[in-house]
């Protein structure tokens, strides 16, 4: 594939989808100070290269210019404000897969440790290739190991996850490690909600509090997005 032509073509998507999210949202996705040209030209050779070791390895089932625009980075993105300056310390992407939320993350806050954690060896792999295409490194690491596992010997401050099981199932695997991180930001849809309703089923110790919510419908109306953000019971 022509790796040029597709970040074009995404940059513009993006630049549109930005727009759309400004006007409706103000003040929710990074402003032009935030994340300037360079940045921008970044994520959206990102979704470039994820394309291109898409057609090895099965990353994604979103490989258009505008769907990788709206459903991958603005997608991310909605998260950004759960992240704020004041804030150090690691992210970590819990089953990354392609990528997505960590490394639009990752580009949007670049004084931020971020690692991408999947079980799944080749795709674990995949992200290292991308992150050195980018030349995140080694600030951004791809690892092919289990959260939990990882997590019983290394802090970090946020855990983030997306499309990653119910918010009890995400929550029962964090609860026996939440000594070592602060908080965990979840990007979630229109069901976000029940499953947090169903979590909290009586007598149940969640280990987590909500501290924020954030709802949006992403541009073209594709989806309806919410953001949990929890902190750490001690």
């Amino acid at each position: 594939m022509d790796l040029d032509a597709f970040t074009n073509a995404v940059a513009v998507e993006l630049d549109d989808a930005f727009a759309d999210m400004n006007t409706r949202w103000p003040g929710l996705l990074p402003d032009n100070d935030e994340l300037g040209p360079d940045a921008r030209h970044q994520l959206a050779r990102f979704c470039a290269l994820l394309v291109a070791e898409n057609e090895t390895l099965n990353l994604t089932r979103i490989t258009d210019p505008r769907g990788m625009a709206v459903r991958h980075i603005v997608d991310s993105l909605v998260a950004y404000r759960a992240f704020p300056p004041a804030r150090g310390g690691a992210i970590l992407d819990l089953g990354s897969g392609g990528g997505v939320p960590g490394i639009p993350l990752a580009i949007a806050l670049p004084k931020r440790p971020v690692l991408l954690v999947d079980s799944r060896g080749r795709k674990a792999e995949a992200m290292g290739r991308i992150i050195a295409a980018l030349d995140l490194g080694p600030r951004v690491e791809s690892l092919a190991v289990r959260a939990e596992e990882l997590l019983v010997k290394r802090r970090v401050d946020t855990v983030v996850s997306r499309a990653v099981g119910t918010v009890g199932k995400q929550l029962d695997l964090l609860r026996p490690v939440r000594k070592n991180l602060q908080r965990v930001v979840m990007l979630k849809g229109p069901a976000a909600d029940d499953e947090l309703a169903a979590a909290r089923t009586p007598g149940r110790r969640l280990g987590f509090k909500v501290a924020e919510r954030i709802e949006v419908t992403l541009p073209d109306d594709e989806a309806e997005r919410v953001v949990l953000v929890f902190s750490a019971k001690r």
